[in-house]
Parts: C-alpha cells; structure tokens; sequence
C-alpha cells in the first residue's frame, strides 16, 4: 500500500529544492510568527482592531434604556 520512495523523486525534501533560491515573499510573512517582536506587533494590531470593531458595534446598543 505505502511505498518509501528511495529514488528522492516524490515527497518533500526540506531544504533541497530552494536552497539557492531568493527569499520568497512566504518566506519573508513566515518571520512575522518566528521573530517574538514582529509577532508581538502583529497580535497588538489584530486586538486593537477587534476592539475598535467591537466599539462601534456595541455603541449602537442602550445598555441602560430610559422607559
């Protein structure tokens, strides 16, 4: 049923293929999760974000209605 591929043809080989290639733009958003700071930054942005969504949405609601 499974078959180990010894020719190197099929299947990932991490590394081989791309050694001498440039950089990717992939390559440059993967650091974004790997470097502490960047990602730091990122998560700070997105909450913000989410509480400014948040905000406006609850904003329109009356917490305490006047009868």
């Amino acid at each position: 049923m499974f078959f180990s591929s010894d020719s190197g043809s099929s299947g990932r080989h991490a590394g081989t293929t791309r050694s001498n290639a440039p950089p990717s733009k992939w390559d440059y958003v993967k650091t974004f999760y790997y470097n502490q700071t960047k990602w730091d930054f990122v998560k700070s942005v997105a909450f913000f974000g989410v509480a400014v969504y948040l905000i406006r949405d609850l904003a329109s609601n009356d917490l305490l209605p006047m009868e």
